[in-house]
């Protein structure tokens, strides 16, 4: 409570940031950890076995237990091709890069968050440095320098801003590049799952 005191009023804004910081990569987590642990770029072999005995039902059934953006495109192509029976490569390749793109909300949902926050603490950090030094010196400036008490609180509110800025930063920023390396694999899995799918109707 002291350093939030001491670091004056954008002590609290950094705090704000830094809240939804760790909810947002608590709640990425817990989705790539549960969501999503099915998505390893290889089709579940059951699936496979029911698509080289042409059962499509037991496969899209087989898919619906899987919770992986994976699964849901490939279910979805399945879906659309028995009730269609178009078995056109060149449209289940357009519907599976459509459903794809319908993941995409989801998979980088509140990532833009945690971006600002890796992005504006730092920034918010300066702003305090910049403020605590101007209090510093508008102290020396207004009462000399027979008093070291005024420059050390200015110069102290100061480093306080920066370091909270920065504890607020790192996490963030580390995390945003591990969750969007995490979303590159799922896309990639996405397409090559999609790919050889697709391959079982040529």
């Amino acid at each position: 409570m002291e350093w939030i005191k001491n670091g004056g009023v954008l002590m609290y804004f950094i705090i704000a940031m830094s809240v939804i910081g760790v909810a947002v990569i608590i709640e990425k987590l817990i989705y790539f950890n549960f969501k999503e642990k099915d998505n390893n770029g290889e089709i579940p072999e059951e699936v496979k076995k029911h698509l080289e005995s042409g059962a499509l039902k037991e496969a899209i059934m087989e898919l619906n237990n899987k919770k992986s953006s994976s699964a849901k495109v490939l279910r979805d192509i399945l879906i659309y091709y028995f009730k269609s029976k178009n078995n056109n490569v060149v449209t289940l390749e357009e519907k599976g890069k459509e459903k794809a793109m319908g993941q995409l909300p989801q998979v980088e949902r509140h990532m833009w968050l945690l971006s600002l926050v890796a992005h504006t603490t730092p920034l918010m950090g300066l702003l305090g440095t910049v403020l605590g030094m101007i209090k510093a010196f508008h102290g020396v400036a207004s009462h000399g320098t027979g008093n070291p008490t005024i420059l050390a609180t200015g110069i102290y509110e100061a480093l306080i801003t920066t370091a909270a800025g920065l504890i607020a930063a790192i996490p963030a920023l580390v995390f945003h590049n591990y969750f969007n390396k995490k979303i590159d694999e799922i896309y990639g899995n996405i397409e090559k799952n999609t790919t050889e799918l697709i391959n079982y109707f040529r």
